[in-house]
């Protein structure tokens, strides 16, 4: 047999997790962080956190699923489940530890470490303190503490298999699975027949590329002495997968089936897992009826299985039956009956999938409501905080964050993940004094240096932004995001070079992360270096984005002309068919800048009476009325408008196009009418307000800048310069008024890669007798852009003037 997806297949089905601890990034959320505060690192096993990241997680609680199935580490479950099971198997503490033992049962792990820190002060030989401060230690998220007094835990006998216990249990917390095998391995020098040891190795082996060969033969050792032991077979089953020997695993997976229905006991959790992964082989091997009719049968037999219910959500969505899912999720949550069931946030996400946000909203409410401990109301606020942040309402987000963060502190002390995410909420919402004052009690300093930073970029505090985000990122050199945001403040400032620098930074730390090749790639093109700046777009390990390709063909365009744009634009409309109009028009504005524009109505032509649905056709025409060359094309142009409005009377583009075939044609009372139809139909319709302004510049240069304000003030679609150089034409009319320096600042903001913009602006400030060191920034960026001759001689004359 063939399984498409290998050990994958099987493997993630011990990544479905609806309750415990995860991180957006994959990894653990537990981070290192210097007590100097100098310097903040993830541990090895972990992506790390980033700024404004989309999920928020707090230490021993699942938050957010943020799909319906993640690969999160059990993090969580496994360490607070082993450490009471080995509780409750130690002796009773003396009575000056009658007050932990009342902290740990009111979940304020963080307040009994004082008084363990104390006793141990005391008595730091004592092994028993040790082991219990080490518990605790995990209890409060800081397994890297937890190792020292473990592990000297480890040097009395009788507290030694404990200890190890948990410590194993740390090393899979963070995929460290040899070395937890070797842990198991010392217990089972004292303890060799110990099933649950040995089991639990078996796993950790099965799981580790290296160990794969010594997974099966312990299996061999545990069914040579306990035949009975059903748990065995998952290690055996992963481990022939892990060898690419799926004959081999689907022959045991069937003797497991056999020993299944022989054995009497319903409750065993390998029976669910079975059931799941047999559903997973007939889905692989593409038998979609039986992986079917095997789904159903587990949904009725292990309702709240977690392989169960997690693969078979996955397997109904694939199948593009998201209702199905919703009842499987629905009908785990209402078998489990527990207020802090973690199947309350995957139905919560897929009511959302479903459009059905409010639905949503109330059933993480209803836990939130019926949540009793602080750790599970706290829990269920923060996916109450993802969930108002995913439907775009950022301060119910703040509210939900604000409060599951003060609960969270009363049994779990300081948070200073969620401290930092509250924070960029409030930068978000544009509360930035709100937000400057939260880091007066951030503890850590890469927190505090972001959000200052993020501040003053909202404040377009240029150099002070470029200042925090370089301290953020000597605090946290692993963060891609402090160099990208100090790299747009560098270039808001025009320091080109050191904006490419901090794109380039912050591409080499984490390139999935950020666009910043993307943007590194638009500073290479604004430069002309074309050539490099395919290089950069073509050198990456992700998937092309749909940017990145349109940047690709407009700097294709640009660099080999005509036929090479339409050889790019029918290459692209394979991957992108419904952008395949977007693209014909960047190609034609990239191509109009190698000359008259000529080359351009060649692109456009072959396309115009094709028929193309609305999406495609709109773009393409608008390209044509920008660039048709004399009175014959722009009939062509005329006659094709009435047939594209009657298909989309609706729509602003449609009437975008009338009034720029009414402009060209010298009727600009009827060019202003259709563009103030389109404005109508779509607010925030850019063009539309800049090419008016344009329009009335001439009777009413009043009106025209404030349309120019409005269309700045909306937000952009793609960064492409069609919409700098139609704002440029509208400009270019009003050079003269009061007022218009401002508005070409603001426009460079938003174009920092325009030159002409710069150029445009240099030349008024000089004329205004406005600041040197501003007029010569700009000046620079429209050189280095290569704006042409005059940019060259207004630099110089700068330059001769400091002389």
């Amino acid at each position: 047999m063939t399984l498409r997806s290998s050990r994958s297949a099987i493997c993630r089905m011990s990544c479905f997790v609806p309750s415990g601890l995860g991180s957006p990034t994959g990894g653990s959320y537990w981070m290192d962080v210097d007590k100097s505060q100098s310097r903040i690192r993830a541990p090895a096993t972990s992506q790390g956190q980033f700024f404004w990241s989309s999920v928020f997680v707090m230490k021993q609680t699942l938050t957010q699923v943020s799909t319906v199935f993640c690969e999160l580490p059990r993090t969580g479950i496994m360490i607070i489940a082993a450490i009471a099971m080995l509780m409750l198997a130690g002796c009773s503490p003396s009575d000056p530890m009658q007050e932990v033992r009342d902290l740990r049962a009111a979940g304020r792990f963080r307040e009994a470490l004082e008084p363990l820190r104390d006793l141990i002060q005391e008595n730091p030989e004592d092994t028993e303190l040790l082991f219990i401060y080490g518990s605790v230690l995990l209890e409060a998220g800081q397994p890297g503490l937890a190792q020292w007094p473990l592990r000297k835990s480890q040097s009395d006998p009788k507290w030694f298999v404990r200890a190890s216990m948990l410590i194993a249990q740390v090393e899979l917390a963070g995929g460290n699975f040899d070395n937890a095998a070797e842990t198991y391995a010392k217990i089972l020098e004292l303890d060799p027949d110990n099933m649950d040891v040995r089991i639990k190795r078996a796993n950790a082996m099965a799981k580790s590329p290296l160990l794969l060969q010594g997974a099966l033969e312990e299996v061999d050792r545990i069914l040579e002495i306990d035949p009975s032991q059903l748990s065995a077979y998952k290690p055996q089953i992963l481990a022939y997968l892990g060898l690419n020997q799926p004959d081999d695993a689907e022959r045991v997976l069937e003797q497991l089936g056999v020993r299944i229905e022989a054995e009497q006991t319903e409750d065993d959790p390998i029976r669910g897992w079975h059931c799941a992964t047999m559903a997973i082989f007939a889905e692989d091997n593409g038998d979609e009826e039986v992986a079917r009719e095997r789904w159903a049968k587990c949904a009725e037999q292990y309702p709240i299985h977690v392989n169960v219910v997690g693969k078979g959500i996955e397997f109904y969505l694939k199948q593009e039956e998201p209702e199905r899912a919703l009842a499987l999720g629905l009908a785990a949550l209402e078998a489990q009956e527990k207020e802090g069931s973690g199947y309350r946030l995957v139905v919560a996400n897929l009511l959302r999938r479903l459009d059905r946000p409010d639905e949503a909203e109330a059933v993480l409410l209803e836990g939130a409501d019926l949540a009793d401990a602080p750790i599970t109301r706290s829990a269920t606020l923060l996916a109450l905080t993802e969930h108002y942040k995913v439907v775009g309402d950022l301060a119910k987000s703040a509210d939900a964050l604000e409060e599951a963060l003060a609960i969270a502190k009363t049994f779990a002390g300081d948070q200073p993940d969620l401290l930092f995410a509250l924070a960029d909420l409030r930068v978000q919402l544009g509360q930035a004094d709100v937000a400057l004052a939260l880091t007066a009690n951030m503890t850590v300093a890469a927190h505090r240096a972001l959000v200052r930073g993020a501040v003053a970029q909202s404040r377009k505090e240029w150099a002070n932004a470029i200042q925090q985000y370089e301290e953020a990122t000597r605090l946290w050199p692993e963060n891609p995001f402090a160099p990208f945001y100090g790299a747009q403040a560098a270039l808001a400032l025009g320091l080109v070079e050191r904006a490419f620098d901090g794109f380039l930074l912050s591409v080499r730390i984490d390139e999935l992360s950020t666009d910043a090749r993307l943007q590194a790639a638009r500073i290479l093109y604004a430069e002309k270096r074309f050539g490099t700046a395919l290089e950069m777009l073509a050198t990456t390990r992700d998937a092309p984005s749909l940017e990145s390709q349109l940047l690709g063909l407009e700097v294709t365009a640009q660099m080999r002309g005509a036929e090479a744009t339409l050889q790019f634009a029918n290459k692209f409309s394979r991957t992108f068919p419904k952008e395949f109009g977007v693209a014909i028009a960047l190609g034609a504005n990239a191509l109009a800048q190698r000359g008259d524009g000529s080359e351009s109505w060649l692109v456009v032509q072959p396309f115009l009476d094709l028929g193309f649905p609305p999406h495609n056709n709109l773009p393409i025409l608008m390209a044509a009325a920008e660039w048709a060359q004399g009175e014959e094309q722009l009939a062509v142009v005329t006659a094709l408008v009435e047939p594209a409005l009657s298909a989309s009377p609706e729509s602003a583009l449609a009437r975008e196009i009338e009034g720029l075939v009414h402009e060209r044609a010298g009727d600009l009372a009827s060019a202003a009418r259709s563009y103030e139809s389109a404005i109508a139909l779509q607010e925030g319709d850019m063009t539309s307000l800049f090419r008016l302004a344009g329009v009335v510049a001439e009777s009413d240069p009043t009106r025209a800048l404030d349309l120019l304000s409005q269309g700045l003030s909306f937000p952009g679609g793609n960064e492409s310069l069609i919409e700098a150089r139609v704002f440029l034409t509208a400009a270019s009319r009003l050079l003269e008024s009061p007022g218009i320096e401002a508005l070409l600042d603001t426009a460079l903001e938003r174009w920092p890669m325009s030159g002409e913009i710069a150029f445009q602006l240099a030349k008024r400030l000089e004329e205004q007798g406005g600041d040197p060191k501003a007029i010569a920034r700009h000046a620079r960026r429209a050189v280095l852009f290569q704006v042409g001759e005059e940019a060259v001689a207004l630099r110089e004359r700068l330059a001769a003037r400091d002389e």
